[in-house]
């Protein structure tokens, strides 16, 4: 309700004070008396606005007019209180889409065809990659009525910092950065990053093509004509189709690969599976395996056959390291070659002075070829003066072009040395000599059809199968030794 408050003087004026209900305008109205009276002054009305415990937001200016100018029976504002102001709340702007939002994009060829093998269907970011921005809260400023009390503000609430796994906050807490890269998952308003992509089928037209920077594992197989990229490890429980694998950690299959021979499978370190058939494969590491069906292997490690079968058929192994198996061949002989590769073998402390020897008339002719520079350009400053004071300085030039010819008998000598160290070292490279490290055991059976390959020396047994032997390189020759 209006407060209001009478006040009787001389010759039956009156004032009325009022105040508004929210305590923030205070108003002076004048009834006009029946017979004139003394006026008021501006210091009464003040003391008057006193007497009513009005104190604050008082506008004299508008008293002062009051004065001069009475005005009957409206309404007049002298007093007007400080508004209060609430804080703003807090936001939070997302740079990625929560997981019921986030569709691939279908992306068409130029005969408006959609590729729906490369379609993105997991929402990737990268290392250091700004995932939202945080809008932190403002504080309320405080009002003041015209009582003078201070109304107090609200302050605006914090934003909910979507805070998860593999995340973290900018120095000024403004923005949520991805710690690795990975998957994004959403689990309520946080934001996770997974470094590890699990596929709970297989990877197909539901999945599309998978490349990804961390590890992956996919539930079913990896069918025909899709690919995987890692950069870290793979797990597939199913088979491998003839499909594109490209993987640079460890890679353990379940079940096994039937590459159709189109398939093309690159690992960098070991690889583990049940079988391998008809498949182009290069490997970094390690190979464990139950059998090989008719493979195209390079490994740079050792393979070993473990199971129920161990046995190797057909096909082409490349190999350094030693390669174990039960059986190598079969009755009808069809060809299988293991090639063992060389590694050549030089001095290497003779070629690492040669480098160092190198690298070191490489820095000296950086430097005389920055002496070379500094030379020309005082000469070209001196013509430069010669031109200016029309003479010439004749001493000068010359002991410049006497310095530079030095300077470029230096840079032909550094040169020399460089060819000659160049050619030291291609000599060691050649008489270096190629070794064979690896070796094949076979622990029952190495059928006739199989060749065993140290560079062009080749082994082949023609006549009867050979049991529970040993291949290997001693001395420059192939050895046939027993298990």
């Amino acid at each position: 309700m209006n407060e209001e408050k009478d006040l009787k003087e001389d010759h039956e004026r009156v004032i009325k004070i009022i105040v508004s209900d929210d305590q923030m305008t205070a108003f002076i109205k004048f009834s006009k008396p029946a017979e004139e009276s003394p006026a008021f002054s501006k210091e009464q009305l003040l003391d008057l606005l006193k007497q009513n415990r009005i104190e604050f937001g008082i506008n004299e200016i508008a008293l002062a007019q009051l004065v001069n100018r009475p005005i009957y029976n409206i309404k007049i504002k002298v007093a007007e209180g400080k508004a209060v102001v609430d804080g703003k709340d807090g936001s939070v702007e997302y740079f990625v889409k929560k997981d019921s939002e986030y569709h691939p994009e279908y992306n068409e060829d130029q005969e408006k065809k959609i590729d729906y093998k490369n379609l993105n269907y997991f929402q990737m970011v990268e290392k250091n990659q700004i995932l939202c921005e945080i809008t932190k809260e403002e504080a309320g400023t405080d009002g003041i009525n015209v009582y003078g009390e201070v109304i107090s503000a609200k302050n605006g609430r914090g934003p909910a910092v979507p805070t998860g796994k593999n995340t973290e906050l900018s120095e000024d807490d403004t923005k949520l950065i991805a710690t690795c890269d990975g998957i994004v998952k959403f689990i309520g308003n946080t934001i996770h990053i997974n470094e590890m992509l699990h596929i709970l089928s297989n990877v197909d037209f539901s999945t599309g093509n998978i490349s990804f920077s961390g590890d992956v594992t996919v539930d079913g197989d990896v069918c025909s004509g899709f690919s995987v990229q890692s950069g870290g490890n793979l797990i597939v429980k199913g088979v491998v189709e003839e499909a594109k694998i490209e993987v640079a950690g460890n890679v353990l299959i379940s079940k096994g690969i039937y590459g159709g021979r189109s398939g093309q499978i690159k690992i960098g370190k070991d690889l583990r599976c049940n079988y391998i058939e008809k498949a182009h494969i290069s490997v970094g590491g390690d190979i464990t395996v139950d059998f090989i069906i008719d493979g195209q292997i390079t490994c740079m490690g050792n393979i070993e056959l473990a199971g129920s079968r161990e046995i190797i058929i057909g096909g082409e192994i490349q190999l350094i390291g030693e390669l174990t198996a039960k059986e190598i061949g079969n009755e009808r002989e069809l060809p299988t070659i293991i090639r063992i590769l060389g590694e050549n073998t030089v001095n290497t402390d003779v070629i690492e002075n040669l480098n160092k020897k190198m690298a070191e008339k490489k820095l000296q002719m950086k430097a005389t070829f920055e002496k070379k520079t500094q030379v020309k350009s005082l000469i070209l400053d001196q013509e430069r003066k010669d031109i200016r004071k029309n003479s010439q300085d004749d001493d000068a030039l010359k002991q410049l072009t006497v310095i530079k010819k030095e300077i470029d008998k230096q840079i032909n000598a550094l040169q020399n040395n460089i060819n000659e160290i160049k050619a030291e070292i291609e000599k060691e490279e050649k008489q270096g000599h190629i070794d064979y490290f690896g070796s094949v055991s076979v622990k029952r059976k190495l059928h006739r059809g199989v060749k065993i390959c140290f560079g062009e020396s080749v082994f082949q047994h023609e006549l009867d199968n050979l049991e529970h032997c040993k291949i290997y390189w001693s001395d420059d020759q192939i050895i046939n030794g027993m298990l």
